[in-house]
């Protein structure tokens, strides 16, 4: 019988959970500002492909303290993954503010709202999503995972995370360069002068649409 990979709980299961939820949520989140807002923007993350951090971290959250919630009262998992989506809010927009000087959503000025990265009414969307999560989407990630043969997925799961620890690190690297020229500091070598060639505000504006100077 085939042996099947990502068996369990795993960080392999981790891992992928956090890819195609980053995904799905940047096109599911693009499609709803559209509707929404009657524009078409990029909401990804990444300069190489359409991926939100933001949506692969939560879903990676939300895998790592609710798997073994599915038989835990409704409730019970509104109140935690309200909880988690607000903590996880509030610390990513803190580390975008403190590592690399933008923020990419405020909630200043709405009601419930806890200074600039919680608000109190989205929060409760994020416990509605852990339910969801709890009794459909993780089963049904789990699922299709699983079907992967071992061998085929520890080979893609490594070459997966060698692209994403680049690509995240040029994108990192190409918003701190932005943050450093707002403040009027030349290239100091190839690496920079290479960041303004290919990353000028404009390219990073069309990725960023949403980024603000803090």
């Amino acid at each position: 019988m085939r042996e099947r990979f990502a068996k369990g709980f795993n960080l392999y299961k981790v891992f992928w959970i956090f890819m195609v939820g980053g995904v799905l949520g940047c096109i599911v989140e693009t499609i709803w500002c559209y509707f929404a807002f009657g524009e078409l923007s990029s909401r990804t993350s990444n300069v190489f492909l359409p991926f939100s951090t933001v949506w692969g971290l939560g879903c990676a959250l939300f895998s790592v303290f609710l798997h073994n919630s599915k038989d835990s009262r409704t409730w019970v998992v509104f109140i935690k993954g309200y909880l988690l989506g607000g903590v996880f809010e509030f610390l990513c927009g803190w580390v975008c503010q403190i590592a690399l000087g933008v923020t990419f959503w405020d909630y200043t000025g709405l009601p419930l709202s806890i200074g600039n990265y919680v608000n109190l009414i989205f929060c409760a969307f994020w416990g509605l999503v852990a339910i969801a999560w709890v009794k459909w989407v993780y089963p049904f990630f789990t699922r299709m995972i699983e079907k992967i043969p071992k061998k085929t997925g520890v080979i893609l799961t490594w070459i997966m995370v060698c692209f994403m620890i680049v690509t995240a690190s040029i994108s990192g690297t190409a918003l701190l360069r932005m943050s450093a020229r707002s403040a009027n500091k030349p290239p100091r070598n190839v690496v920079e002068r290479s960041l303004d060639k290919y990353y000028p505000d404009t390219v990073l504006m069309k990725y960023f649409p949403k980024m603000k100077p803090v």
